[in-house]
């Protein structure tokens, strides 16, 4: 383990161009900045964290001077800046991408235990949707129940008008329509009572 002036040192040489140096400067950083990347996990992309930490240092590095600070003050400071700028860009990129992120409570039992519980927003399914997706497989490929079913998610709809455009759409007269709407209707109906 290195200590400040050990680091201001190296800090200076590959100021300079040595190469081992920087790798030894680097080196030294790599677990705190692999903890860091491994303890937010979920809040940023790990890679690209620990791409831009080792840049940070290079840069530090190539900015040092001595007589103004010490190295390992100096990239602590600018890689917490970091893990902070880049959870919010994580965060900020998963909501406008809907991407859909799993929390995690913890918690300990009286018996010494840590118990964690996910709570996952995907295992949600809306009833709603279960339904709509239970009379879509009703229609099962039918295009004139297909028709029925667009029909009916469109707002104002009604049996005589929704009969008046299948006779257009496939021919026949609108009261036969209106007729197969009302079977299709009820065997939906029928199909639900089962399903609750």
């Amino acid at each position: 383990m290195l200590n400040k002036q050990q680091l201001n040192n190296l800090a200076v040489k590959a100021k300079n161009g040595d190469l081992d140096a920087m790798w030894e400067v680097k080196f030294h950083f790599q677990k705190m900045i692999h903890q860091l990347s491994e303890y937010n996990r979920n809040r940023l992309n790990q890679a690209d964290f620990e791409d831009e930490c080792f840049k940070i240092i290079e840069e530090i590095v190539m900015r040092f001077e001595i007589d103004k600070g010490d190295l390992p003050q100096l990239v602590v400071n600018f890689i917490k800046r970091r893990v902070g700028r880049s959870t919010k860009r994580y965060e900020k990129k998963t909501k406008s991408e809907n991407y859909v992120t799993v929390s995690m409570i913890q918690s300990e039992t009286a018996e010494g235990y840590t118990e964690f519980e996910i709570q996952d927003d995907l295992a949600i399914v809306d009833k709603d949707l279960m339904y709509n997706e239970r009379i879509t497989g009703l229609a099962a490929g039918d295009s004139k129940k297909l028709a029925i079913l667009k029909a009916w998610s469109e707002p104002g709809h009604s049996v005589t008008a929704t009969a008046q455009e299948l006779a257009l759409l496939f021919g026949g007269k609108a009261e036969s329509h209106r007729k197969s709407i009302t079977r299709f209707r009820s065997d939906c109906k029928k199909a639900l009572a089962c399903a609750i």
